[in-house]
């Protein structure tokens, strides 16, 4: 795939001074030109891998990952770079690009899976991120947001212990998407006293009747 990284690279802690078009990843033919004129270049830059993880962390750190067509380019593309970062990547589907899927059908049991821990953080993908995200948060104990910047990756995980990121294939590059997955699987829940309390609240909404 254009735009994929180079077996050896490191992720790379400065933005490159060029703005060479041909220094920079595959476009994405679906992302506004105004808003890609406005990214600052460490994120239009060429994609970096995400950080390995050594086979003892990864056989115990299942993720699974799930699109419809508007996000099944760039889940194929975060599986390849998960499974070369040594991660144990469950692809919930769609196995193959189907323009009239429907996010749910693959989103949901990507939801499930987690609630019932059989995979440890999730990743869903449609074509904004909207969708995927209202879906896997029908599912009780799924704690999924619509991740568009870098703060949020980690913030969610630090202080609201979330377990799927929901991202848009149409509206951020695999530069950025490689970048936030990055921080999101890097990130750990503090365990804060306010943070389960908090927690419990939203748990006690999910398992009341209504």
């Amino acid at each position: 795939m254009e735009g994929s990284p180079e077996n050896g690279e490191t992720i790379k802690q400065e933005p490159p001074t060029s703005t060479n078009k041909t220094e920079q990843g595959s476009a994405n033919p679906h992302f506004p030109q105004e808003y890609e004129e406005q990214l600052s270049t460490d994120i239009r830059m060429k994609p970096q891998p995400l950080k390995d993880q050594d086979k003892t962390t990864a056989e115990q750190f299942r993720i699974g990952i799930a699109a419809d067509h508007g996000g099944f380019e760039l889940k194929e593309f975060l599986v390849k770079m998960l499974t070369e970062a040594n991660y144990e990547v469950i692809d919930f589907g769609n196995k193959e690009l189907n323009t009239d899927d429907d996010y749910p059908d693959y989103v949901i049991p990507l939801a499930d899976a987690i609630a019932n821990g059989k995979v440890d953080r999730g990743i869903a993908v449609c074509g904004s991120g909207v969708g995927a995200c209202i879906a896997a948060n029908k599912v009780a104990g799924v704690r999924g947001c619509l991740i568009t910047e870098k703060f949020s990756a980690h913030q969610g995980v630090e202080d609201d212990n979330m377990n799927m990121v929901c991202l848009g294939g149409r509206v951020i590059t695999e530069s950025l998407a490689v970048e936030l997955v990055n921080i999101f699987l890097n990130a750990k829940f503090s365990g804060a006293e306010r943070h389960n309390r908090r927690l419990a609240k939203v748990a006690a909404i999910e398992n009341r009747n209504i």
